[in-house]
């Protein structure tokens, strides 16, 4: 039964998600906490877990999912069921997209699809850093800690971001945590 609600879940998510990985973001938080697959708390370690690792972060967090949920066979199921709406998509529109190519509708079409992925997109942000935040007043000793790595971390970003790698700032401010908390 856990198969079937994987798929069906994963299938809907790659189904009707535009714009990426944290796009999904509350699509899969819905169905996580809808199936008592996992808390908030640990879906959330899931995204930055999913975030750190190789390959796309909406098959990243899949396999995650279904491993938690059922095992190796769990995530493929779900890994499985989130890439297939994409690839049935991609076949059969292969042909008419090339004959629309300048289409004003597929524009417009496609102009609202990026709107409401930029949505999403600052939704999932806004879960990611609320969830942070509270977690982060819950534990008051190291607000002010955790607080500091963040201006820190945007500052350095913002401001070396071309000249330094975002890898390299990752792992620096993983040691910091590992090292404070």
């Amino acid at each position: 039964m856990v198969f079937v609600e994987l798929f069906i879940a994963f299938f809907r998510i790659g189904l009707f998600s535009f714009g990426g990985g944290l796009a999904m973001i509350p699509m899969y938080l819905t169905e996580v906490e809808k199936h008592g697959w996992m808390t908030q708390q640990e879906f959330m370690n899931i995204v930055a877990l999913s975030q750190m690792t190789p390959g796309p972060i909406a098959v990243n967090m899949a396999s995650y999912v279904g491993s938690g949920a059922a095992g190796f066979a769990g995530a493929t199921v779900a890994t499985f069921a989130l890439a297939l709406p994409s690839v049935l998509a991609i076949l059969a529109l292969t042909s008419v997209l090339h004959r629309i190519q300048h289409n004003p509708w597929k524009e417009a079409f496609f102009f609202g699809i990026k709107s409401a992925a930029m949505a999403l997109i600052f939704y999932a942000g806004w879960l990611i850093a609320s969830d942070t935040l509270a977690l982060s007043l819950q534990e008051s000793e190291w607000s002010a800690v955790a607080g500091a790595l963040v201006v820190a971390a945007v500052y350095a970003a913002r401001t070396y971001l071309p000249k330094v790698s975002p890898v390299l700032l990752i792992v620096i401010a993983a040691f910091v945590g590992f090292w404070v908390f």
